[in-house]
């Protein structure tokens, strides 16, 4: 008997040759391939809750105070004078937005100094744009640094969290803030046309010698005064305007 005769004869399954392995399926009893098999899956990214996002911010400002420097904020100085808002604007909004840039200019002829004060929306980005430091702008190199903390700006920090002063006896002048940098007291008398002004004194910083961003108004008469108060939040260059009864150790 040959030797093919001797072997066991078994009869294959008719279709084992043919018979396809059955699909993988995920977690969602979707077929997916075997490359993404071998890959992990990854879960998409979700954007944290709002309250997350504010303790976060919260816990960067109480941060960058317990240092002793503006949250958020740096200053610019070396600036070629010739250099605009825009211009300032455009160099530190590369890292991230901001919040507000204020020029420091010279008080006799309102030119700019070279000095900047530049708010971003978030600590952390402030910190990033200190990489600006030492950068040549024309033949000069600008100075970028953190903003330190100043007694004036611990005041208007806690005042902001202050009810608005009563009305004291006598008095005849308006405190009046949230101002643009740019404003001129041509702008302020236009904007209090209702009201007889006698004075306009703004606040300006001793140290680096730029506005402040408020000012206080004298009025000739009660009644002009009481108009002024009137318009508190009203809008000045796009800006909610604050306005309330001035008191002696404002300014």
């Amino acid at each position: 008997m040959a030797a093919e005769d001797q072997a066991p004869r078994t009869k294959p399954h008719p279709d084992k040759s043919k018979k396809r392995k059955k699909p993988k399926k995920d977690k969602w009893g979707q077929p997916f391939s075997v490359a993404a098999a071998e890959e992990p899956l990854v879960e998409p990214e979700q954007e944290p809750p709002a309250e997350d996002v504010e303790a976060a911010a919260e816990a960067e400002e109480t941060a960058a105070a317990a240092e002793g420097y503006e949250p958020g904020k740096v200053v610019a100085s070396g600036l070629p004078y010739t250099m605009t808002e825009v211009e300032i604007r455009k160099l530190f909004e590369w890292y991230g937005p901001l919040r507000s840039v204020q020029l420091s200019r010279f008080p006799d002829s309102g030119n700019f100094r070279g000095l900047a004060f530049v708010c971003f929306e978030s600590d952390e980005v402030a910190i990033k744009s200190l990489e600006l430091d030492g950068f040549k702008i024309g033949n000069r190199f600008m100075r970028v640094e953190r903003c330190r903390v100043t007694a004036s700006s611990n005041r208007k920090r806690k005042a902001e969290f202050q009810a608005d002063p009563d009305k004291s006896e006598g008095c005849l002048s308006a405190y009046v803030g949230n101002l643009s940098w740019n404003v001129t007291e041509k702008d302020l008398q236009d904007f209090f046309k209702s009201s007889k002004i006698a004075s306009i004194r703004f606040a300006i910083d001793k140290r680096t010698g730029g506005f402040r961003g408020f000012c206080h108004v004298d009025f000739q008469d009660d009644e002009s005064l009481e108009k002024a108060i009137g318009m508190n939040q009203s809008e000045l260059q796009g800006r909610p305007v604050k306005i309330a009864y001035s008191v002696s150790n404002r300014g």
